[in-house]
């Protein structure tokens, strides 16, 4: 199950599309450097998860714009 909902993602951005893309964007770069990371905590273990997670929060949005 995908956590946090993707009703709860698409009111962040209104494209499944750009969810998946941002997502993937965003993973990365956390994979790649963690102290990137906008949270102090996470639910999710894993870079995809956290990503999602920043999305749905609105910490992140597609156009590469971090809070």
């Amino acid at each position: 199950m995908l956590n946090p909902p993707l009703n709860q993602l698409m009111k962040q951005v209104n494209s499944q599309y750009l969810v998946a893309t941002t997502a993937a964007k965003r993973a990365r770069e956390i994979d790649e450097k963690p102290e990137t990371e906008v949270q102090a905590s996470y639910e999710s273990k894993k870079p995809v998860g956290k990503a999602l997670e920043e999305i749905a929060n609105g910490e992140v949005y597609p156009n590469g714009t971090v809070k």
